[in-house]
């Protein structure tokens, strides 16, 4: 039975185009994925990412103790830090990508892939040693709201304090919104084990600055009875200044343009974190399931996920064939679109070592004919105007 979120009535309302995306039903467009693009990137756009794993884990050294199942030394990180980083296997390959942010040295909140929590769940489960681990993905809604004209969109909402996070930081606000219906004490017990700074009047959340699209912006982490009110308030707000809902459509388009991984995709299990192209996200001064698998790894030359862009017209799509200029074939497609900001066709997608630098040609396969790519730098889109 596939899942809904706290907002799909809002969606169903908006006349949202609907799909299945990992167990959950969740709108793909509104307008227009090209559209929805374009404006988050010139304006500011609204997310429902709920579907996403949610998880805070509790317990004495909590910290030291979770670092060894992911790739960052999150001990030497302090409270309110956002840190991307991988779940691997013993063989180094990657289970999953996710954000865990320090609240304390005994509470850590995750998040991870809406497709792989279970699997997520099941690996921390059986490792977790002391830790206690709740599941939060359906208590916790979370509304993203990104773009050049974020702050602008929430001035009116959120304590001022939010806004001078950092990239990667997290904090505890009130939104303010009229109507909201006040928990009881005991109903906030979530909003203090996810505590940082202080807690204000309003409707609690704890909110991040990461930003999946590469745009700046903020991610809001209230409960899911709150979800709607704080959706309409936006929405409301966000007429006058165009700023529009947008689906998981151009959630796609927009982070390839910056080559962020996508669970399923630029991974599925069968590949190392070296092979993703992921070295940035490992501390390599702690200990961690994967870590010996990995060094080894560094030792020979293996496959890595590249950027390449079209020379020819055409769009490159998961699963076509890469090959050299003889036809050999070298590797596979992971991820492809025609890029909105671009105009021209991107991917990314495994191939042999020797084919990995940039500048290199190669060519990908769509049915019998052959269109030439050149492997790039990464990402596509180099600054966000």
């Amino acid at each position: 039975m596939v899942n809904r979120t706290s907002l799909y009535e809002e969606h169903v309302s908006l006349s949202a185009k609907m799909f299945e995306f990992g167990g959950w039903e969740m709108p793909l467009w509104y307008s227009s994925i090209n559209e929805e693009h374009l404006n988050v990137r010139n304006n500011t756009g609204m997310f429902d990412v709920s579907h996403m794993g949610k998880m805070l884990i509790t317990g004495a050294n909590c910290q030291k103790i979770f670092e060894r199942l992911v790739t960052r030394k999150l001990s030497a990180y302090p409270p309110g830090k956002c840190l991307y980083t991988l779940m691997l296997g013993e063989g180094g390959r990657v289970i999953d990508d996710m954000i865990v942010t320090n609240i304390s040295s005994e509470r850590i909140f995750v998040v991870c892939n809406a497709g792989t929590r279970e699997r997520v769940m099941d690996w921390i489960s059986h490792r977790k040693e002391s830790l206690t681990l709740q599941d939060l993905t359906r208590d916790l809604a979370c509304i993203a709201v990104q773009g050049p004209r974020t702050m602008e969109m929430l001035r009116d909402f959120m304590d001022p304090s939010i806004f001078s996070l950092k990239r990667y930081q997290a904090g505890f606000s009130a939104l303010d919104i009229d109507g909201y219906e006040k928990e009881s004490s005991d109903e906030l017990q979530w909003a203090r084990n996810l505590h940082i700074g202080r807690p204000g009047e309003g409707v609690p959340a704890l909110i991040s600055r990461t930003g999946y699209t590469g745009e700046d912006g903020f991610e809001i982490f209230p409960r899911s009875r709150d979800a709607r009110i704080i959706w309409r308030k936006f929405l409301e707000k966000g007429k006058a200044q165009s700023i529009c809902p947008t689906g998981l459509g151009a959630r796609d388009t927009l982070r390839l343009e910056k080559c962020y991984l996508l669970s399923g995709h630029d991974f599925d299990g069968t590949r190392t974190a070296l092979e993703a192209d992921a070295e940035f996200a490992i501390d390599w001064d702690h200990d961690f399931v994967g870590k010996n698998a990995l060094e080894e790894k560094r030792k020979v030359p293996h496959d890595k996920l590249v950027a390449f862009e079209s020379v020819d017209r055409g769009i490159p799509r998961e699963g076509y064939q890469i090959s050299d200029a003889s036809a050999v074939q070298i590797g596979k497609v992971t991820s492809g679109t025609m890029s909105p900001c671009l105009g021209k066709g991107i991917g990314m997608g495994y191939v042999t070592a020797s084919y990995s630098a940039q500048g290199t040609k190669i060519i990908y396969s769509v049915g019998s004919r052959r269109i030439e790519a050149e492997v790039v730098a990464k990402p596509f889109l180099k600054k966000i105007k």
